[in-house]
């Protein structure tokens, strides 16, 4: 029997050390807690997400997104350290639950790209809860990455 992507996510979150969440809205913010639950250090990729918060920091802040997925190393009370989608490439499971969107400052479709799988290890797994047409065409065939329907 074929394993499901959600037996995948089970199997690979029992033995992660790092999970990189793409999206900490409700469900990110759900799998966060089940991975901190179980002692997995969580790196936070979701641009949006302090936006009011961080537009205090003016250009600056947009600076850091690069192609509209980056993300922004934000503290204090309040704030959360949100990363560039570069920096989750070192996770042992990457999990991804954004909307859909072509829209600047912060479009979703096809950012994940070949360039970026190159960056990650050979071992890392790719959860993709959100649509397919955030995964660049060419690599949604890539063995790393597994769609929950």
């Amino acid at each position: 029997m074929e394993k499901t992507a959600e037996d995948i996510l089970a199997e690979r979150l029992a033995t992660a050390k790092t999970v990189g969440l793409v999206g900490v809205g409700k469900l990110g913010t759900r799998l966060r807690e089940l991975a901190e639950k179980q002692g997995v250090k969580t790196l936070l990729c979701d641009p949006p997400r302090n936006l009011d918060e961080a537009t205090e920091l003016g250009e600056s802040f947009f600076s850091l997104w690069g192609n509209g997925m980056g993300g922004c190393e934000l503290t204090g009370e309040g704030l959360e350290t949100f990363l560039p989608l570069d920096s989750l490439t070192a996770a042992d499971v990457i999990c991804i639950q954004v909307p859909l969107t072509d829209e600047k400052p912060f479009p979703t479709v096809g950012m994940i790209t070949a360039d970026w799988l190159s960056k990650c290890r050979p071992d890392t797994c790719i959860i993709c809860f959100s649509s397919r047409e955030v995964v660049a065409e060419d690599v949604r065939g890539d063995s790393r990455i597994h769609f929950i329907e």
